[in-house]
C-alpha cells in the first residue's frame, strides 16, 4: 500500500497548483486561483477579492501587542489589492481566539484593524467570530479596478525593465532576530517594518493607470520567490543586478553585527510588502517621478529577456537565483 503524501511533503507551491487544477473558471472570472487576488468582471470594472491569514506562533509571537497585529492583518490584505492596481472598497475578517482571552484583547484588535482601514480610506465592514486554540485572523479585502487596468503576474515581455518600490530586508532581519533569539532592543525601524508595514495602494494605482506596466506582484515570500512567480506566469527570463537591489541600511548593519546572512534577509526573507513590477523602458522616468512624488523610493533592478528562470548578477558573475523563499508547509 502506498504511503499517503502529506502537506509537508509537497509545500505551498504544489498545493496552489493542485487548487488551480481543481477550481473551475466560468465566463465572469477574469482572474482565478494563482495571482495576488481573484477578479470578477462587472460592467467595465473588475471586482478584486483577496484573502490572507495570520496565525499566532507562525506569523507573530504571542507577546506582540495585538493592536499591532490587527494593523498588520489589514495591511497584508490591502497589499494584494495594491499589487493588482485596485482601489479598496472594504474588508471582512474571521477571528478565532481562545475563550480565556479578555474582552479587551478583542477590543484592541478591532481598534487596530479599524484605525488602519480608515488610514487607507476604507472600512472594516463585518466578519465572523469563533473559538480556537490560538489566535487566527483571516481577512478578505475587496477592491475595484477598471477591467483594462488590472495588474497581473503574467504579461512581462522581453525588453521590459524590472522595478521595485521601497527597500527590502528590514522585516526579514527582525524575523531572523526573533527566530535566533537576538534582541531587537533599539531596532525600532526593524520592528516597525515587521509589525507595521505599509500597503502601497497609491503606488499600485499609479502603475495600473499608466498602461505601461506589464506585470506586478507584492513582495511577501521574498524577492527571489516573487521574481520566479513572474517568470513562470509570464514565461520569460528575469535578470537582476544585486548592486541595484535597495536593501535597508538598518538591515545591513543588523545582519553584520549579528552575523546574519544578507542574502537570506534581502533575497529570500519576504514580508516587505513592496511592489515588484515590470514595465516598458520608455515609461520608466515618468513612473519614477510620479511614485517619488508620493515620497516612495523606486529602483530599477534588472531587465526581462527571452527564456525562462531568474538570473542574478554580482559584479561580472551571472548565476541562477534559487527559487527559494518563505513557503508554508515546508519544514
Amino acid at each position: 500500500m502506498n504511503e499517503l503524501v502529506k502537506l509537508k511533503d509537497v509545500g505551498e507551491k504544489s498545493l496552489l497548483k493542485l487548487a488551480r487544477d481543481i477550481c473551475e473558471e466560468g465566463p465572469p472570472v477574469q482572474v482565478g486561483v494563482g495571482d495576488d487576488g481573484a477578479a470578477i468582471k462587472t460592467e467595465g470594472e473588475s471586482l478584486v477579492t483577496t484573502t490572507d491569514m495570520l496565525v499566532e506562533g507562525i506569523h507573530f509571537p504571542s507577546d506582540v501587542p495585538i493592536e499591532k497585529i490587527g494593523k498588520k492583518a489589514v495591511v497584508v490584505n490591502l497589499s494584494d489589492l495594491a499589487a493588482m492596481g485596485a482601489e479598496p472598497l472594504g474588508l471582512v475578517f474571521s477571528l478565532g481566539a481562545p475563550n480565556e482571552k479578555e474582552v479587551e484583547f478583542l477590543s484592541d484588535l478591532l481598534k487596530g484593524m479599524n484605525s488602519t482601514a480608515r488610514s487607507y480610506d476604507t472600512y472594516l465592514v463585518g466578519g465572523d467570530l469563533n473559538e480556537a486554540e490560538e489566535v487566527i485572523i483571516a481577512g478578505t479585502a475587496i477592491g475595484k479596478v477598471p477591467e483594462d487596468e488590472i495588474l497581473l503576474r503574467s504579461g512581462a515581455k522581453p525588453g521590459d525593465v524590472i522595478g521595485l518600490t521601497g527597500e527590502l530586508g528590514a522585516a526579514a532581519a527582525a524575523t531572523e532576530a526573533i527566530l535566533k533569539d537576538v534582541s531587537l532592543k533599539g531596532e525600532e525601524s526593524l520592528k516597525k517594518a515587521l509589525f507595521e508595514p505599509t500597503a502601497r495602494l497609491e503606488e499600485g494605482r499609479i502603475l495600473s493607470e499608466s498602461g505601461e506596466v506589464t506585470s506586478a506582484i507584492d513582495v511577501t515570500d521574498g524577492l527571489a520567490s516573487n521574481l520566479w512567480q513572474i517568470s513562470r506566469e509570464s514565461e520569460v527570463e528575469l535578470t537582476v543586478n544585486f548592486e541595484n537591489i535597495p536593501i535597508s541600511k538598518a538591515a545591513k548593519e543588523f545582519a553584520e553585527e549579528n552575523e546574519l546572512n544578507l542574502d537570506t534577509i534581502a533575497l529570500y526573507g519576504g514580508e516587505d510588502f513592496e511592489l515588484l513590477f515590470t514595465a516598458r523602458p520608455e515609461a520608466w522616468d515618468d513612473l519614477k517621478t510620479k511614485i517619488q512624488d508620493l515620497g516612495t523610493e523606486i529602483s530599477k533592478i534588472g531587465e526581462v529577456t527571452s527564456g525562462e528562470g531568474v538570473q542574478i548578477k554580482r559584479g561580472n558573475e551571472l548565476e541562477e537565483m534559487p527559487d527559494r523563499g518563505y513557503e508554508h508547509f515546508q519544514e
